[in-house]
């Protein structure tokens, strides 16, 4: 009888917690299995493509990946289903797998202008065969179906990544369509310029350079709009940057603030550029140049410091750090203000961590370790009395 009360109390305390982690299990995203141990995975059906009449969607998001979880070699042969005038084209349709290989197919939707406005599924599928004595054997299939939506307006898209200046810069652009709050990617380029014929809607365009994204822009566009998009990327910027006050080992006081920071350059070799730090304390600017650059090489330039002290030695206060780069007189990148409180034997700073030597508080730590033997001594008695 108690051990039938313990199970019931146990199936109503966890009965819910189990019910949850089963229902996890069940939702979790897993590779399609089929028979002859082919499997099927891949992000096609997860899209919800919306394309007008004359224009198509690819890019490297959009896929599958067809797997050969068997011990023995198979042919795969792919195929697609989709309503008349709209074509699924495949990076590969027929192809060999080795016992545990994967191959993984980008796929692209093309709709023409024939194909008649409405709502489709569309699929692909991956057949899985062998060769033997009597001709071909087919072994298993696996298959993705994902939503459709063609309509008979549309609007023009342009998008430019310049630098600062203004100039071109061969950079990766991404178009996404924004549907029911998620980004769903439209169109991909790699030359810093793209143009494509969307759906009305909103969307949101990225540019990247070594794979870092660095600008993004969101935006509106209607039927029968042409709208064109500049995405400024500073191909030069600051990694980083921090503030590290170091205090005198005899007085504790703030000797000098170390600038330490980073600089990635991505595109280009600039014949000369310089690092500017400004300095603001109580509305008062100080400009001290850090660094020169003749010429500023491609490539990230770590370990960079500056020592700074005031040309008036330090105040009471808070003081403010900003640094400025300069590539042939133009301003690329700029980080954002840190700040040091400075004032007295002790600093502190926003964003950055203390170094250098600086007075201690021995009685702060015997006065914790005072209060943790008490602690122990009042635990022991009161276990001793239970």
């Amino acid at each position: 009888m108690n051990r039938q009360s313990w199970l019931e109390r146990g199936a109503i305390r966890f009965g819910p917690l189990i019910s949850l982690l089963l229902l996890a299990g069940l939702l979790m995203p897993v590779p399609a299995q089929a028979e002859g141990g082919l499997g099927l995975s891949g992000s096609f059906y997860r899209q919800a493509f919306e394309i007008p009449q004359g224009s198509s969607v690819s890019a490297p998001s959009i896929y599958v990946v067809v797997f050969n979880n068997s011990d023995e070699e198979f042919g795969v042969r792919m195929t697609t289903e989709a309503p008349v005038g709209v074509n699924i084209i495949l990076s590969e349709d027929d192809f060999t797998l080795q016992p545990g290989e994967q191959n993984k197919v980008f796929i692209e939707v093309e709709v023409t202008n024939d194909a008649a406005p409405g709502e489709y599924e569309i699929g692909v599928t991956a057949e899985s065969y062998k060769e033997g004595v009597g001709g071909i054997q087919l072994v298993g299939s696996a298959g993705q179906s994902a939503t459709l939506v063609v309509l008979g307006e549309s609007a023009s898209v342009t998008v430019r990544v310049v630098s600062p200046d203004g100039e071109p810069v061969a950079a990766v652009v991404r178009l996404f369509k924004v549907m029911a709050g998620e980004n769903h990617e439209f169109a991909y380029g790699e030359t810093g310029t793209l143009e494509a014929t969307v759906s009305p809607g909103s969307f949101i365009a990225q540019a990247y350079l070594g794979g870092n994204r660095l600008a993004e822009e969101s935006f509106d566009v209607a039927a029968d709009e042409e709208k064109t998009v500049n995405l400024t990327v500073a191909t030069v910027y600051f990694e980083g940057f921090g503030i590290v006050p170091n205090y005198a080992t005899e007085s504790g006081e703030l000797a000098f603030a170390e600038v330490v920071y980073t600089i990635n350059n991505l595109y280009q070799i600039f014949p000369q550029a310089e690092v500017m730090l400004r300095v603001s304390h109580g509305g008062t600017p100080e400009e001290v140049r850090l660094a020169a650059f003749t010429p500023l090489g491609v490539g990230r330039m770590s370990g960079l410091s500056y020592n700074y002290i005031p040309a008036e030695g330090w105040k009471q206060g808070s003081y403010s750090f900003r640094l400025e780069l300069y590539c042939g007189g133009e301003l690329y990148a700029a980080t954002q203000q840190q700040e040091l409180v400075a004032g007295g034997t002790s600093a502190a700073t926003n964003g950055s961590s203390s170094a250098g030597g600086g007075s201690f508080n021995w009685m702060i730590v015997a006065g914790g370790a005072a209060g943790l033997a008490l602690f122990i001594v009042a635990a022991v008695l009161l276990r001793r009395r239970g």
